[in-house]
């Protein structure tokens, strides 16, 4: 699991990268998906961020956001940001049939 370079997330899950913009607007991007993102902004000022769950890029560059999340903490929205990456991961996981998130046991008797 690769260690985070903020001092707010100690690891993000395998499999993705962690691109830090400044300070204060990080993304974590699937590496097999770059589509799939989750954004952290605290760019708006007041000491305020906002978390965004990327779920696909179209074809003209629109980003399909899901329910984001504003007027947090820079804690919070860590926290947030740690939570979402972990589901985003093992939904994709499980999607891509691997073991490690289907709860599938080998019989090997």
């Amino acid at each position: 699991m690769p260690e985070s370079e903020t001092e707010d997330l100690d690891y993000y899950p395998s499999g993705w990268s962690e691109e830090i913009h400044d300070e204060y607007y990080i993304e974590w991007i699937l590496d097999d998906d770059q589509t799939i993102f989750v954004r952290l902004d605290g760019t708006m000022g007041d000491g305020q961020y906002s978390v965004t769950p990327i779920t696909g890029v179209n074809a003209d560059g629109e980003e399909f956001v899901t329910k984001p999340m504003s007027g947090l903490s820079r804690t919070d929205a860590f926290d947030v940001a740690a939570t979402l990456i972990y589901a985003m991961n093992g939904v994709a996981g499980r999607l891509n049939g691997e073991t490690e998130f289907t709860g599938d046991i080998s019989d090997e008797s």
